[in-house]
């Protein structure tokens, strides 16, 4: 009995301590005013480790259904509409995607698709050649002339760096990030793995991406979602993003993997993937 409670224990006092780098940040920042300014700080604080410990229950749970495989698989039915693929973040997979690609089906949607992105300590390089032959692939079998991309956390700087190399950017249509840390955050010293410098502030990568502003895809929109109390995009300001035809957007005060489980968030992207022009 006494493992499982110090896996328990060990869990909380590691998710607390993104929290308290969080609290100690913001103190030291004009970060805490915008704290104040949505309610008591420490009650979002607490809110944010209890969300963050149920997100975690939720990965667990939603890992399960990757052996659901027809959930997965793109219907041969028509397209009405552009294609979306979602792409997860640092050391996860397509389960990241449950509860969007459910809510999304709801709300008219078809053509969805989540991918893996093998090989977990790869670089963001090394993951944006396999999106795009992913998203070659998805425009094969749909026979659609454009698709919209979603990504968490790392997976938005796996779409940034794809449009970078992409030779057919027009293929794009809408962008939307989440919690993606544009400029980089502080607590990807901890990570391992290739990607790990490419998440750092000032990294190669992020210096090449960010030469002339956030991009967006040509002829076309990104949209770079973010929450105030981002547990692990250290400034939060980095899940922003700034350029010609960028948008930045404000969800609910939702933990960093709280945004693949929050219904508000789906919501906001849904807005973002159906608005005109």
């Amino acid at each position: 009995m006494w493992p499982l409670a110090l896996f328990l224990l060990t869990w909380v006092y590691l998710v607390g301590v993104t929290y308290v780098i969080l609290y100690y940040e913001s103190a030291n920042g004009s970060h805490l005013e915008t704290l104040r300014s949505r309610g008591p700080v420490f009650l979002l604080m607490v809110r944010g480790l209890v969300s963050t410990l149920l997100s975690h229950v939720l990965v667990v749970a939603a890992a399960i259904t990757g052996l659901y495989r027809r959930f997965w698989y793109l219907p041969g039915d028509p397209v009405t509409r552009p294609p979306v693929i979602f792409v997860h973040g640092l050391y996860h997979n397509r389960t990241a995607w449950f509860f969007y690609l459910r809510w999304f089906r709801r709300w008219g949607w078809c053509h969805l698709k989540a991918i893996t992105l093998r090989g977990k300590f790869r670089s963001v390089a090394e993951h944006a050649a396999t999106l795009a032959r992913v998203v070659e692939e998805v425009l094969r079998q749909t026979g659609s002339a454009r698709v919209d991309l979603v990504g968490h956390s790392m997976g938005g700087l796996v779409i940034r760096a794809f449009l970078a190399e992409a030779p057919n950017q027009g293929a794009v249509r809408r962008v939307v990030t989440l919690g993606t840390p544009h400029s980089g955050s502080k607590l990807a010293v901890f990570a391992v793995g290739k990607a790990r410098r490419d998440l750092l502030p000032g990294s190669p990568l992020l210096v090449s991406l960010n030469a002339q502003g956030v991009q967006a895809p040509r002829d076309g929109h990104l949209y770079a979602i973010y929450s105030i109390v981002d547990n692990m995009v250290l400034p939060y300001e980095s899940a922003k993003a700034e350029g010609e035809g960028v948008t930045s957007l404000e969800t609910g005060p939702v933990n960093h993997v709280g945004l693949l489980f929050s219904r508000g968030t789906a919501e906001l992207v849904r807005k973002c993937l159906d608005r005109e022009g």
